[in-house]
Order: C-alpha cells, then sequence, then structure tokens
C-alpha cells in the first residue's frame, strides 16, 4: 500500500475508533473507590485507654454512601449543598449525645459517667459522588480506683451491616490479668480493612477487662494487609461512570452506557439473579425463543423499576426506608414467588408424567400403498411416532411474569448508588439511562442463558432416539429445582434478616 493509502487508511481508522475514547476513560481505574465493605455499611470502633484513674474511650462511626447519602440530610439543614460550621457544629454536638446514648461503659457493675472531650467530623468523597461520613469523639471518665473489672457495651447501630471492632490498652502503670478484646486493632481505627476480611467483617460489640497495678505487656503489630480506600471491584465501576469528572458528550454518554450495559452482563454472573430457575423452567416447559427474549424484557423491566422505587423511596422518606433493611425482605419476596411458580409447575407435570407415560411407546403406522403405471410408489402416514417426552404444563403468561420478576426484583446496590448520586450530582437523566443499560446488560445475559438452553434442548431431541424415565421426568425434575431454588432464596434471606 501506498504510504498516502497507508496515511488514509490510519486517519479513516482513527475516525472510526474515536468513540472508543470515552469508554476506555470509563473503564480506567477510578480515582474514588467504593466504601470497601458496601455501600450500606456503618462501621463502628471503640479503642479503651485504661488509665490509673481514668479511662478514655476513643470512638469512631465510618459511615459508607448510603447512610451518609441519609445523615448529609440531617446535616445540611438549610438544604443549600453546601455544609457551613454553624451546621457541622450543630451536628456533631447532637452526634456526641447520641453516640454517647448507645455506649454502657461500667466498673464492678456501676456505671460510668462519661464526658465529650476532643470530636471531628469527616466528609469525603465516596462512589457515584455521594459522600462516606467519619465521626471520632473522645469519652472520658474517672475511675475511683486502680483496680477492678471494666465492661463496654455499643448499642449504636445495631441493626446496621458493618465493621465493629473494639481494642483496649493498658496505660503506664497498668496491666490487664483478662481481657477479651485484643491490644491491636485490625483496621487502624477504620482506616484501612483488612483485604482478607471484607466478606467476613469483624462483629466485636463488648469487651470485658480486669485490671490492677503493673507492667503493660507489649502491644503487637497490627496487621498490614490492608485496603486503605477502597475494594477495586468491577461492580463499583458502575458508580464511578455517574460521578466522572468530563463534560457529557454524546460520545462519553454512549461510551458509558455500553460500559454499564457490560457491568450488568458482568453483574448476572455472579451468584443470584435466577440464572438456574430460568433455565429449568424453559428447558423443563419446552420454551420457546419468545418466551426466552419475555423474560429477559420482564428482568430489564423489573430491575429498573426497582431501583427506581426504592431510590424515591430513599429520597422521600430516608428516616424510614433503610436499603440493608429491605434488601432481605425483597429476597424473601423473589424466592416466595419462585416457590409458587415451581410447586404449581411440579403438580402439573408430575401428574402428566404419571398419565402419559404409558402411551410414549406406542407406535402406530397408517401406510396407505398406491401403484399407478407398474411403478411402486408407496406413501407412508406415519401417526404417533414421537420419540419425546410429555411436555407437562403449558408454558402459562402469568409463570413466566412471575419468574422474570423474580429475577430482576433486587436491586443492585451499585445501581442505587447511581441514582441518588446522579440527583445529587444534577445529573439525574444520565443515571437513570445507567441504571436502564445496566438492566438490559443484566437480562440480556440471562436471555442469552434461556436461549441457548431452548437450542441446546431442542437439539437433545432431535437426537433421543428413544424415550425413557429419565426423559418422561425431566420437566418434573426442572419444577423440582425450580422449587428448592426458590426455598433455598428464602432461607438465605430469612437467615440475614436474623430468624
Amino acid at each position: 500500500m501506498p504510504d498516502v493509502g497507508r496515511a488514509r487508511f490510519a486517519w479513516a481508522v482513527a475516525m472510526k475508533l474515536r468513540w472508543i475514547a470515552p469508554l476506555a476513560i470509563a473503564m480506567s481505574p477510578a480515582l474514588v473507590a467504593a466504601h470497601p465493605l458496601g455501600n450500606f455499611t456503618i462501621n463502628r470502633y471503640a479503642l479503651v485507654r485504661v488509665g490509673p484513674r481514668t479511662v478514655t474511650l476513643d470512638y469512631v462511626v465510618d459511615m459508607a454512601e448510603l447512610p451518609a447519602f441519609q445523615e448529609m440530610r440531617r446535616l445540611d439543614t438549610d438544604r443549600n449543598g453546601s455544609i457551613e460550621t454553624a451546621e457541622r457544629d450543630a451536628y456533631l454536638a447532637a452526634a456526641v449525645t447520641d453516640l454517647r446514648r448507645g455506649l454502657t461503659v461500667t466498673l464492678d457493675g456501676t456505671a460510668l459517667e462519661l464526658s465529650a472531650g476532643r470530636r471531628s467530623l469527616e466528609i469525603a468523597p465516596g462512589a457515584g459522588g455521594l459522600a462516606t461520613l467519619r465521626v471520632e469523639v473522645a469519652y472520658q471518665g474517672a475511675l475511683a480506683s486502680a483496680a477492678g473489672t471494666i465492661e463496654l457495651h455499643d448499642h449504636n447501630f445495631e441493626s446496621r451491616a458493618g465493621w465493629r471492632e473494639v481494642v483496649a490498652t493498658p496505660a503506664d502503670g497498668i496491666a490487664f490479668s483478662e481481657t477479651s478484646v485484643p491490644s491491636a486493632d485490625r483496621s487502624r481505627a477504620l482506616r484501612a480493612y483488612p483485604e482478607d476480611m471484607l466478606t467476613a467483617p469483624l462483629e466485636v460489640s463488648s469487651a470485658r477487662i480486669v485490671f490492677g497495678p503493673g507492667t503493660p505487656a507489649s502491644t503487637a503489630a497490627p496487621v498490614r494487609d490492608a485496603v486503605r480506600t477502597g475494594a477495586s471491584r468491577f461492580g463499583d465501576r458502575l458508580t464511578e461512570l455517574v460521578s466522572v469528572d468530563r463534560p457529557l458528550t454524546p460520545a462519553l454518554i454512549l461510551g458509558s452506557l455500553a460500559v454499564a450495559a457490560g457491568l450488568g452482563a458482568m453483574h448476572a454472573l455472579t451468584p443470584g439473579h435466577g440464572k438456574t430457575i430460568v433455565g429449568a423452567y424453559l428447558v423443563g416447559a419446552r420454551g420457546t425463543a419468545a418466551q426466552a427474549l419475555l423474560l429477559g424484557l420482564v428482568v430489564t423491566a423489573t430491575h429498573t423499576l426497582g431501583v427506581y422505587a426504592l431510590g424515591l423511596g430513599t429520597l422521600a422518606a430516608s428516616r424510614w426506608v433503610v436499603p440493608e433493611r429491605l434488601f432481605p425482605w425483597i429476597s424473601v419476596l423473589s424466592g416466595v414467588l419462585v416457590v409458587f411458580v415451581g410447586t404449581s409447575l411440579l403438580r402439573a407435570r408430575l401428574r402428566a408424567a404419571l398419565a402419559g407415560g404409558e402411551h410414549h411407546d406406542h407406535h402406530h403406522h397408517d401406510h396407505q400403498h398406491h401403484h399407478h403405471d407398474g411403478a411402486g410408489h408407496h406413501d407412508h402416514d406415519h401417526h404417533h411416532h414421537s420419540h419425546l417426552p410429555p411436555a407437562g404444563a403449558p408454558v402459562t403468561l402469568r409463570s413466566l411474569m412471575a419468574l422474570g420478576v423474580s429475577g430482576g426484583l433486587l436491586p443492585c446496590p451499585s445501581a442505587l448508588v447511581v441514582m441518588l448520586g446522579a440527583i445529587a450530582l444534577g445529573r439525574t437523566a444520565f443515571g437513570l439511562l445507567l441504571i436502564v443499560a445496566f438492566s438490559v446488560g443484566l437480562a440480556t445475559v440471562l436471555t442469552g442463558i434461556g436461549l441457548l438452553l431452548v437450542y441446546a434442548r431442542r437439539m437433545f431431541d432431535r437426537f433421543a432416539l428413544r424415550p425413557n424415565v429419565a426423559m418422561r421426568l425431566l420437566p418434573v425434575a426442572s419444577a423440582l429445582v425450580i422449587s428448592l431454588a426458590g426455598l433455598a432464596i428464602v432461607v438465605e434471606a430469612l437467615s440475614r434478616i436474623g430468624v
């Protein structure tokens, strides 16, 4: 190719691929990562320092994006979008009092009076344009003697998910003869969470310390393998799309929507969202491609509307609508829907298999022979020559809708952060479009799995030479799988609730 031709070709390729730039920017590592323990968490830390005459309690509360979003509505009393010094001081004064009510500190069974000293409020950028909050308070109480038993119980935010840590250290001249908590923390006062404990955070809300005069033991070094600013998980990239610090050009919008759809597709491959249920239903019911597409459409609509509804509820009634408390109950509802569909199919398909099993090995041939002009032409009309198992209960619109709703009912936490962050940043329409794209990507994977199973079932039927008991019971088995999967969803959700 001549040099001029190569130059023109390269220019044409560059112009065709120029839209990839914003997509690459959106997929690049985010400058601000989401909270490592999740967008819903409220994390607590207490350091008990025991001296000869005083006990000091350094108390820290670290709020992730969604609880911080709700707290910011209390902080910004004049609703002007900025936090003035008077608002900060008023919030801190109320927080010091509220947190003190949730703390019980006793010496030999007698409650200690705690006074608040040093205090601070830190507002840091989080995912999706939302903020995170950190409150620190130093409480102090007087000890009547240099020996005894101190007990601490932290009742703040007991129903909220998050890291809960208590540590205790002795001052000079004091030694611990017994303690239920370590002297070295694991999270560096909620500044750096251990990477190996992100999925199973500490849940320590109390301490018992027996102390007296003596020489303190050496303190172990803290764990170093920690995540300082957040975990870089692909699911959190969605929240960064809405807060990208660039003008919303058409190219950036299209690229961001493509990335959101890809993240939705990746999210669909994680556990949940009814992939097993959808597959079992379509295989057992001899589903069609159109029915698989309808399932995908219902999942998209349900997931999108669910995020919108929960986001609007959080905005309108932030004091009563706590998303992480609603999520397990939404899971229960999803599982109950699946169990209902599964048991209905199980009864119908079991009756069909028992009633029609003896007829599927029967072959009836109707032979008609026609001879014209001495030529022997045979016309064979074969009836009931089927090697396929009974289809069982037919696919109904009600069951399709129920399964589609159950697959998309539970909103993705990152999608909820996107909606609230978009509203906070004044990019509401863009955020809503990102949620739609994310839901389309999620439903595309579920639909693709359904279509794959539909066509795989057709190929299996084509090569099945003789019917057998296993093939006749396949629809029954698939209904049983649906029922058990729904039951597993209900049990897991109830265990998160505490039932």
